[in-house]
């Protein structure tokens, strides 16, 4: 059995990958954590969610005493501040770490990809079979269609709730195609508003919907004269990115040191 350190556990996908571990053998959730300022700190989980099998209070990283022996692998679907603090807490107790958390700047990102040196870190913005299976569409389709004249668009659709935009996803999805078609961050695009005159043939337009309780909804358009290639991955439950996410963190607790992916855990 694996024992799983769970960091925003509160959060929507925390509470999800504590429900799914619930009901897994194979997993146990030994720590429930949240920031040192929360309000519900030394409150306990399964009065606060519902989870009952899920014997823990809410506690920091601050307040864990012999976290070395409480946890096999950390799982971390918080803010970047606080993913920063567990990639430390990681590295200083030698313990695998998976992380979904999005909204990162490239420094902080940098940061948290320097732990990989000395534990195996895993870091996926979109944890599900599908989506990546969409990333390996998308990067052969744009690497098919290169020099061809095909308009690139991606559109994604989520939650009234979700903090940052455009998704961690369409990032991923923003970097594998501008990589394949030799474009670079300037030619892409996250708003078209007025007169902006004819589309240039080398851009990539990334857009983003937020309304309701969308889970996720991602679409790579290929626009050509005549006819139109649509890749459309959509989630109707967050369970696919929680399953996906202890997927992960059992493959990792044995490999060595070092950067990995879901397309390494899935063999994509």
């Amino acid at each position: 059995m694996i024992r799983i350190a769970l960091v925003g556990a509160l959060g929507r996908m925390g509470q999800a990958i504590a429900r799914l571990a619930d009901g897994n053998s194979n997993f146990s959730v030994t720590a429930t954590i949240e920031r040192d300022a929360h309000e519900q700190i030394g409150q306990s989980y399964a009065e606060l969610t519902g989870i009952k099998h899920v014997k823990t209070e809410i506690a920091s990283w601050s307040m864990l005493e012999n976290a070395d022996s409480l946890f096999d692998a950390a799982i971390d679907f918080s803010v970047p501040a606080s993913t920063l603090i567990t990639a430390m807490k990681c590295e200083q107790l030698g313990k695998p770490l998976v992380v979904g958390t999005t909204g990162w700047v490239s420094n902080e990102l940098e940061k948290l990809q320097s732990v990989s040196s000395k534990i195996p870190l895993l870091i996926s913005f979109n944890m599900s079979v599908g989506v990546n299976l969409l990333f390996s569409l998308a990067e052969k389709a744009a690497a098919s269609l290169a020099g061809r004249d095909f308009d690139i668009e991606i559109m994604e659709v989520h939650h009234k709730h979700k903090k940052d935009a455009p998704s961690g996803t369409s990032r991923s999805l923003e970097k594998i195609l501008l990589n394949k078609t030799n474009m670079t961050n300037e030619n892409l695009v996250h708003a078209r508003e007025g007169i902006v005159g004819e589309r240039p043939r080398n851009q990539i337009g990334s857009f983003a919907l937020r309304g309701g309780d969308v889970v996720g909804d991602h679409t790579v358009y290929f626009f050509g004269e005549g006819e139109r290639i649509e890749i459309r991955h959509t989630a109707t439950s967050r369970d696919i990115f929680a399953r996906g996410a202890l997927d992960a963190a059992s493959w990792l607790t044995n490999r060595e040191p070092g950067s990995y992916t879901m397309q390494d855990v899935l063999s994509l």
